[in-house]
């Protein structure tokens, strides 16, 4: 928009406001029934990080395809700045790890926080957390949105957050099973996951 001013001196001095830009929609979150998006992982036990994408990893990447290729997949996401609701959360991951040892499954969860310190935060912590320091993989899956962001709907988070979210994917890369909770009033049905991790094997890579 452009204004026209006259000064004192009977001068006249034109100024271009910009408008607020327009807040676009928030990416919907990924659902049962779709397709996992890429992603690829670098680094080693207890660091792991998300490769940038669009570069050429410096070291091995491993790769999602890499990762569905043998067993089901579980990909959770975590933010230590969700409050009273972050440490229960986190603890559920460690439980349903422990589940799914006996059912042949990986877990992958991507945090906005490095490994090393959730490490010390929770000293049980032997599944792969990779750092995703960028949000980028979260951006993919539709669980972080700068344009909507976590801390204006839900009171008591004032930080850059992630949506709590947990997948199970298969061997296609489709979705097989979501949890989404977006007003943090949720936990995480660890048998309804364990059945569906089940079932996918079942009949998915057991007949292969």
């Amino acid at each position: 928009m452009t204004l026209e001013f006259e000064n004192e001196l009977g001068h006249i001095r034109s100024v271009t406001s910009a408008l607020n830009r327009p807040r676009t929609a928030r990416k919907r979150p990924l659902l049962t029934g779709d397709l996992a998006p890429f992603f690829s992982l670098t680094g080693a036990a207890s660091d792991w990080r998300v490769s940038v994408f669009g570069q050429k990893p410096t070291e091995q990447a491993t790769s999602i395809f890499d990762l569905v290729g043998t067993r089901p997949l579980i990909v959770s996401f975590y933010c230590p700045c969700w409050g009273r609701y972050a440490k229960p959360y986190l603890e559920s991951l460690v439980r349903l790890h422990q589940r799914l040892l006996s059912e042949d499954a990986e877990l992958v969860v991507f945090s906005n926080e490095s490994p090393k310190v959730l490490a010390r935060q929770i000293p049980d912590l032997d599944f792969r957390v990779a750092f995703d320091a960028e949000s980028a993989v979260a951006q993919r899956f539709g669980v972080y949105s700068e344009d909507d962001p976590v801390w204006e709907r839900i009171s008591g988070i004032s930080e850059e957050a992630f949506t709590p979210a947990l997948y199970v994917i298969g061997p296609d890369r489709q979705i097989a099973y979501h949890f989404l909770d977006d007003n943090f009033d949720q936990s995480l049905d660890l048998k309804a996951i364990a059945h569906v991790v089940r079932t996918v094997n079942e009949t998915s890579y057991e007949t292969h």
